[in-house]
This record gives C-alpha cells, structure tokens and sequence, in this order.
C-alpha cells in the first residue's frame, strides 16, 4: 500500500480542521479555546493508547466502556491530528513547516511515545502562550514548532502501522461531517 505523508497535505487538512472547528462550534456548551483543544488532544491519545494496548493483546476490559467501543486506531490517530491542528485554529496559527523525521524509528510503540511527547509539548505550549502555564526555562518550542512536530510524529507512526494517514483523515472528516449532519444543529 502507497501511504502518503499527512504534512505534505497540511493546507487541505487545515482547511478542513477550519470548517469542522466551525461545524463543532455549534454543539460544545462552551466556546473552545486553545487550551480546550489541548484538552481534547490528551483524549484522542488516551484513545490511541486504548486501541495500541488491544493490538498488543493488553486485557483493555478495566480501561473501555463496552457502550463506546474505540477500536479504530487510523480514526484515532485522524482524531489526533484534528486535536493538534485545532490548537493551531482557534490560536489563529499556522503550524511550521513540517520536521524532519528522527533518523530511525525502531518500532510502533517509540513511534507512538514520539507521538505522546510531541502531543506534550504542544499542550505545554497552548497553556504558556495563552497564560495557563509559566513560561519554562529552556527553548520549548513554539506553539507552531510543536503542532508540525505532531504531524510529523503521527506520519511516523502511521508508517510505522502501514496506515495511509492523509486516507484516515479524509475518512474521520466524513465520518464527523455525517454525525454533524445528522444532529441538525451544526451546519
């Protein structure tokens, strides 16, 4: 299977997290923020971590709610990339230019850990630029720097899974375009 880079069709997906972003507006009791978004963000890689424990033959019975299955991990992932781009939209930011990949990856759970501490440092840096969190001592990235390391991190693991991730996102957006449509309050 041909897999495609997600960073290389960053201005499609952005524009989609823009329009979805708007679209979910409308059913969240409270107006998101980035730090909401950064919130949702640590969802979406509890539930990667979910369907990655199930893969790996984890008993995941104590950790899933049988009424909620989460059992797709290109969704999940998809979910991911729409959490961190969605920081970068309600901050009014772009993300940098995409990273460079980590010169070896050795196998998906350091593909996804690389995921866990890009996803990390992106909250951190919603938090410190919108007044939540003190300014660390160091060079944190910026809040640009540290989306377009997630997106990389998850082109990482989605290579890694042999997921095609620009296919799984189009696929999430239909899917959450359906289930907006069908509420009939997010047009």
């Amino acid at each position: 299977m041909t897999r495609t880079m997600l960073s290389a069709h960053l201005h499609e997906v952005l524009a989609d997290v823009r329009r979805l972003r708007t679209r979910f507006a409308q059913t969240a009791p409270q107006a998101w923020e980035p730090t909401t978004a950064a919130a949702e963000l640590s969802v979406q890689v509890g539930h990667l971590a979910l369907c990655l424990l199930r893969q790996h033959g984890a008993n995941v019975s104590a950790l899933e709610d049988p009424q909620r299955p989460i059992t797709n991990i290109g969704d999940e992932l998809a979910d991911i990339v729409l959490a961190s781009l969605s920081i970068n939209v309600l901050a009014h930011s772009e993300p940098a230019e995409a990273t460079p990949y980590p010169p070896q990856v050795s196998n998906e759970v350091e593909a996804f850990l690389r995921v866990l501490v890009a996803a990390g440092n992106l909250s951190e840096a919603a938090l410190v630029e919108h007044h939540y969190r003190h300014q660390p001592t160091g060079t944190p990235p910026s809040l640009s720097e540290a989306a377009a390391a997630v997106i990389t991190a998850c082109d990482v693991l989605a290579d890694q899974l042999g997921l095609d991730l620009v296919a799984e996102f189009r696929s999430m957006v239909a899917d959450a375009d359906s289930f907006l449509d069908h509420r009939g309050d997010a047009s």
